[in-house]
């Protein structure tokens, strides 16, 4: 009778192991899902992008010969820049609200439509020739595929809040021969107001 509650002792022991490693997957499983937690916002934090677009833009060193590019550079949307280009982020966030339609900076053919749950989420990318690439991320819908031509025109998607973001804004990255370079070097030389952006969401609201 003694010897079988010791045998009977050692059983609960496997049943804990097992407890302990429901509950750590569950824990995993939980911090995944919440890191990868994409809020539906109805309007643009607008405080938040205005503090980053507050900070000096950056010198531009690099030289591009705008009238060698294969396309006419326009903007991607109206906006202002929340995050400017620089070692450690190889683009520009252009600040806007929610849905805002993308348009390619010029045409080309969409070479990749993914989707990542960490860093840029929805993105599509467009082939402009001649080694110029433009890559679009943090998008809410897409509306283009793969193989695709468009032309500037064309809407490839609108604004999201997928990936790694605090708000609404195109994150766009432009490429030559596979390296990045600053988007203002062939972008238009100034981006709408923020007053423009708060008048255009306004009229959205009286819209609906």
């Amino acid at each position: 009778m003694f010897k079988g509650f010791i045998a009977s002792k050692h059983l609960p022991h496997f049943l804990t192991l097992s407890k302990i490693f429901a509950k750590l997957s569950l824990g995993m499983a939980l911090l995944y899902l919440l890191s990868n937690y994409q809020p539906t916002l109805g309007f643009p934090p607008i405080k938040r992008n205005v503090v980053h677009a507050q900070v000096t833009q950056p010198e531009q060193t690099q030289k591009i010969n705008v009238s060698s590019l294969p396309f006419v550079a326009q903007l991607p949307h109206q906006g202002y820049i929340s995050t400017y280009y620089s070692a450690f982020h190889p683009g520009i966030d252009i600040a806007t609200f929610l849905g805002d339609k993308i348009h390619p900076i010029g045409e080309g053919t969409v070479i990749d439509t993914s989707y990542t749950y960490w860093g840029l989420g929805q993105t599509v990318t467009v082939d402009h020739g001649q080694g110029y690439q433009s890559l679009y991320a943090h998008m809410g819908k897409v509306y283009v595929k793969d193989g695709q031509k468009v032309s500037s025109n064309d809407v490839l998607g609108e604004v999201g809040l997928t990936g790694n973001t605090s708000g609404p804004h195109t994150h766009l990255q432009i490429s030559k021969d596979g390296q990045t370079i600053n988007p203002l070097a062939i972008l238009p030389d100034t981006l709408p107001n923020i007053s423009v952006v708060l008048a255009s969401y306004s009229a959205t609201l009286v819209a609906k």
